[in-house]
């Protein structure tokens, strides 16, 4: 195996010597001229694909047509998705990416990438820092449909005002390569997820960019102090995620409160937030909290009630491994009126009464995900009686499941003219029919390891 310094080197020499080799098709030196052609185009997105090659030296070089072939091949790879959800089975392995809503589910492409040739030659002439690509990407709550663009001979990119731009782990990337970024100044949306080299003050480079929102999940030099950055820089900021760094305490998130038009914010696996910082979180905007996996909380504390009450717009709330208990979560359920998704993965004290009064709380929730809960199959039952809207269910991870509660559900015409999603991965049955569930084509179902 080729060591990783001389591939780099390699990988480098390769793209120079491409670019050379085709010299004459290029019209001009200009990125998109150059982006325009096919075999270089799909050249640079089979090298987008290779994360753990990119370093700052080959970003100051091939920074602009790396973030086009990224932002092609995750267009391709979403279409892909897009297309494979008309199919009504699924290997247990994809399941986390395909149920998971943490970061991408919830949110939709629509992306606009190319303009008429004619009225962006004016543009681009004459000016160096045309690095952009118009791009309306993620909106949030936007439709599923994604538009994969078409180069043609009459069309060509825009570079003058990219909104968009995914650096996702980009490991090898540090601040040098962040301060290339802000050469974009109309970028909106931001994944550095997983680029953990990157310093806990990489924000004071972006600060004249007006983000909307910010991906640093698992960025682990991320810190209270980022935080601070990022609210006084992003006080518009819509999204934050900054799920897995765990040097983020309350204060942190007391920085955030000034962000009040935040919408979405994940801080899962924040291993030193605790319950006093959950009672912080109080966004009027807000509509997505994903608060999965925080050891730190204790149980018997109203924290995510209090939340509940302070962000009355939340319509999705994640809370697995939170140790929340029955009456807590009647409580939440209660005052959440708008709550449309819930996850309880792995609270199996989070419902433990088949007469308890949550079920009457349950009728506007679409996607519930109750993971390694180990429910009995009476309460299991009484979920599906209390929620007439129930579009996605996720029972993975489960230890002794009957089949005979499946069966009630696919003979109940009524469950099924809703339910859309059955999620079984890494479950465990007395028995289990798979031809059944193939035969019902509506429902895209998770099988379990058999």
């Amino acid at each position: 195996m080729m060591p990783l310094e001389r591939e780099i080197s390699t990988l480098k020499q390769y793209c120079f010597q491409y670019l050379l080799r085709n010299h004459e098709k290029i019209p001009s030196k200009k990125v998109s001229q150059i982006y325009e052609i096919s075999d270089i185009r799909e050249e640079f997105i089979g090298m987008a694909k290779k994360k753990n090659l990119v370093d700052d030296q080959f970003f100051s070089i091939f920074g602009e047509i790396f973030i086009i072939s990224n932002l092609y091949h995750n267009l391709q790879n979403n279409n892909n998705n897009n297309n494979n959800s008309n199919t009504n089975s699924h290997d247990s392995h994809n399941t986390e990416d395909d149920m998971d809503l943490d970061t991408t589910s919830s949110v939709s492409t629509n992306t606009s990438l190319i303009n008429d040739i004619n009225n962006t030659t004016n543009n681009t002439t004459n000016n160096n820092n045309n690095n952009n690509i118009n791009n309306n990407s993620n909106n949030i709550n936007n439709n599923n449909e994604i538009n994969i663009p078409q180069l043609t001979t009459n069309t060509t990119i825009d570079l003058t005002n990219i909104q968009k731009i995914n650096l996702s782990g980009l490991a090898r990337l540090t601040d040098i390569s962040i301060q290339y970024i802000s050469g974009y100044k109309q970028l909106q949306e931001l994944d550095l997820s997983f680029c953990t080299g990157i310093s806990n003050e990489f924000v004071k480079h972006l600060s004249k960019i007006p983000l909307v929102s910010l991906n640093l999940f698992n960025v682990t030099s991320v810190n209270d102090n980022t935080l601070q950055l990022i609210a006084s820089s992003y006080p518009t900021l819509k999204r934050l995620l900054i799920g897995g760094c765990g040097n983020i305490t309350e204060q942190g998130i007391k920085s955030l409160l000034k962000c009040t038009l935040l919408q979405e914010l994940d801080i899962s696996h924040c291993k030193k937030l605790t319950n006093s910082a959950m009672k912080l979180i109080s966004f009027p905007c807000l509509t997505y909290l994903n608060a999965s996996w925080c050891f730190d909380l204790t149980s018997g504390d109203n924290c995510f009630n209090k939340i509940a009450k302070q962000c009355t717009k939340l319509s999705t709330l994640r809370i697995a491994a939170s140790a929340i208990n029955e009456q807590q979560l009647i409580k939440v359920l209660s005052e959440a009126k708008k709550l449309t998704s819930l996850d309880i993965s792995f609270c199996p004290n989070a419902i433990v009464n088949v007469d308890s009064k949550l079920f009457k709380y349950m009728s506007s929730i679409q996607n519930l995900h109750i993971a390694g809960c180990s429910f009995k199959e009476p309460i299991l039952r009484k979920i599906i009686d209390s929620t007439p809207h129930l579009k996605d269910l996720d029972i993975s991870h489960q230890d002794g499941l009957p089949w005979s509660f499946i069966e009630s559900i696919i003979k109940d015409q009524s469950t099924l003219s809703h339910l859309k999603t059955l999620n079984f991965s890494l479950s465990k049955f007395d028995k289990f029919d798979s031809d059944t569930l193939l035969n019902i084509h509506s429902l895209t179902v998770f099988f379990p390891i058999m």
